[in-house]
């Protein structure tokens, strides 16, 4: 059986995760909803693919894909002016597919790939691996980035990158037996369409929407019940 070896990531500037929006932001202007769904009608499908790839579990691939895209919008003018703004919405989403805190979701809010679906299989295997030798064989293998491109997004060196790969791939084929190659296997599966198709982006638009402003909302009521707080303490230690 094959050993996993390591590296820590290393930290870069440029793309790699995608930075929090500041809550509050002012909305994009209409214009920029042509670019938006321009860019959801052309990722979103395929994102949910590697995302159900990554997590084997179609609802956090939904979720991931969901979230990604409304990252995306709270964040319009820096991801517009990006140099890869579908990498920037990738990299949101391969990493909430691949959160760890996914495990202790209830089952009644999973709905996990079944070994018999078509590239099951292959999904099983792809799962079997640290999270991080799946994103690297997945950009690598399924989208045919470069090694430079997939250390970027991962966040890793290139020398991490190569090691993650060439374990990856020899863990696969050791899993895949019946697969003359696992490599070209896993390219197939990641162009395949998802099962179910991600929602519309009119609708995805009006969700991302609504999600900013209940958080705006929240953001701004748990600042008004702080400053009533603190200003109630210091009207008490006034009085004493």
């Amino acid at each position: 059986m094959t050993r996993f070896k390591d590296n820590p990531p290393r930290h870069r500037r440029g793309r790699g995760r995608p930075r929090r929006p500041d809550r509050g932001v002012a909305t994009p202007e209409p214009d920029a909803r042509d670019a938006f769904v321009a860019l959801y009608e052309g990722h979103a499908a395929p994102l949910l693919r590697q995302a159900l790839l990554l997590g084997g579990d179609h609802a956090v691939a939904r979720r991931a894909v969901a979230r990604a895209f409304r990252l995306a919008w709270e964040s319009w003018p820096e991801v517009a002016t990006d140099q890869d703004p579908a990498g920037w919405v990738r990299a949101s989403c391969h990493e909430h597919a691949l959160a760890p805190w996914h495990r202790y979701v209830p089952d009644r809010w999973r709905d996990p790939v079944v070994p018999a679906d078509d590239d099951g299989e292959l999904t099983v295997a792809l799962l079997a691996l640290p999270p991080a030798y799946r994103r690297t064989l997945l950009l690598a293998d399924g989208l045919g980035l470069g090694q430079a491109a997939v250390a970027a997004e991962c966040e890793a060196s290139t020398a991490a990158t190569a090691s993650r790969l060439r374990h990856a791939r020899a863990a696969l084929a050791e899993r895949l037996p019946g697969v003359a190659d696992p490599a070209e296997a896993l390219g197939r599966a990641t162009r395949s369409r998802p099962g179910a198709p991600p929602p519309p982006a009119a609708e995805a638009l009006r969700a991302s929407e609504r999600t900013t402003r209940r958080i705006v909302r929240g953001s701004a009521a748990l600042f008004a019940g702080t400053a009533v707080t603190l200003a109630g303490s210091g009207v008490l230690a006034a009085l004493q």
